[in-house]
């Protein structure tokens, strides 16, 4: 438990550090020697993560199976890595992979874009999270070096010090980084009539996660539609018929994840409680989420039309109670939205991105005699983080009307 503290206590002090430049909003001069001292600790930062073991995590086992199963066999659906633990074939290496997989009955349910990346990997090096996290740094400074001139400085700094991209992803192996370079990507180039690029950097990231989806028909407005749906469409359909025509691309696998997972959810399980035990006696666990999704989706057409009318900071919005109505709201999930809140100023988004550290808490991390399930947060931590983020949806409201 000390640990635990421990770690959340420095996240949290980093993540201060890291907001300061937003306390100073009139420095407006960019200084060359500046930019190099963002690249440099933001660097050195990476470099000293890259070798830490992840913490009370485990999806990198999945990650480095995932990338040897599709270097054997072509592809890593529709195979539960459970129905390989008697195989006596295997290379020795794989049996402590195996054992760390996390619900290993599961096949994969990770995109056709990550399996790619994951299969590099172990071409380059099988069974080495140190070569994929290695993978993880070249591709991001390059993602950042080529976008680099569209940030101001301020952004720049915030966005590539902190602590939960760098946390995530260099430390907990997790690639949902790639996704934050690739919407940024999608979105900059969008605004720079670059409409091929961008197409294309959407069609990748959308074969990364669902969360890529939530930018298109923001992409949709004052865009030229057919070339950018070209590309977009041709990019992430490769990578589908590709290990389709293989089989599968892990619909099996997410088909369970779907009907049976839920963590640190907010108003998806605020919900749930309300018809499962007030309103009705049962109801199935996946009309709420439908219920979720549909009133997402109505929030998301109000978020269009403000778009639409110039008010980018709209799809910060549209990300943000995407996550607050989700039955599953894991850290690096966030990442994703990063951009968008930092460059809009978003604060409740921005909160989150620190509050959501307590979401660690869990059954896991805890001693058995808190008898949590093991992916199970206690009540506490969910009402003090949650409390947190939509004490900062109000709160702004209310300062405004004071002031006026």
């Amino acid at each position: 438990m000390g640990g635990l503290i421990l770690y959340i206590s420095v996240y949290l002090i980093l993540f201060g550090i890291v907001l300061l430049p937003m306390l100073n909003p009139r420095k407006k001069t960019e200084d060359g020697k500046e930019w190099n001292r963002i690249w440099f600790w933001g660097i050195l930062f990476r470099l000293t993560a890259i070798f830490t073991f992840p913490v009370w995590e485990d999806d990198w086992a999945r990650f480095l199976w995932d990338g040897y199963q599709t270097l054997e066999t072509g592809s890593p659906y529709g195979k539960s890595p459970a129905s390989f633990f008697s195989d006596r074939g295997l290379p020795i290496w794989t049996v402590e992979i195996l054992s760390r997989i996390n619900h290993p009955e599961v096949p994969t349910i990770y995109g056709p874009t990550l399996q790619i990346l994951f299969c590099i990997s172990a071409y380059l090096v099988p069974g080495s999270l140190v070569c994929l996290k290695c993978l993880y740094f070249l591709i991001e400074i390059l993602g950042w070096w080529l976008l680099r001139k569209n940030f101001t400085q301020k952004e720049f700094r915030i966005l590539f010090w902190f602590p939960l991209l760098i946390v995530e992803t260099y430390i907990q192996a997790h690639p949902d980084f790639f996704g934050l370079v690739l919407l940024c990507g999608a979105y900059i180039y969008k605004e720079r009539k670059q409409n091929w690029i961008a197409g294309v950097c959407l069609g990748v990231a959308c074969g990364v996660k669902i969360f890529a989806w939530i930018l298109l028909p923001f992409c949709l407005i004052r865009t030229k539609r057919v070339s950018f749906l070209i590309a977009f469409f041709f990019t992430l359909l490769a990578p589908y018929i590709f290990f389709g025509m293989r089989g599968g691309v892990g619909e099996d696998g997410l088909a369970i994840f779907l009907e049976s997972w839920e963590f640190n959810s907010s108003l998806y399980t605020f919900l749930k409680w309300i018809f499962g035990r007030i309103i009705f006696v049962s109801v199935p666990v996946w009309s709420i989420g439908v219920f979720c999704l549909g009133l997402w989706g109505t929030l998301g057409l109000f978020f269009l039309k403000e778009f639409n009318d110039g008010d980018e900071s709209a799809l910060g919005k549209s990300f943000l109670w995407f996550f607050l109505l989700s039955p599953v709201v894991n850290p690096w999930y966030l990442l994703w939205a990063l951009f968008f809140w930092i460059r809009s100023e978003n604060f409740p988004g921005i909160v989150f991105c620190g509050v959501v550290i307590l979401s660690y808490i869990s059954g896991k991390t805890l001693s058995s005699s808190t008898q949590l399930q093991l992916y199970e947060n206690p009540l506490w931590v969910l009402l003090l983080e949650y409390s947190l983020v939509f004490l900062s949806l109000i709160l702004p409201k209310f300062l405004s009307k004071r002031t006026r």
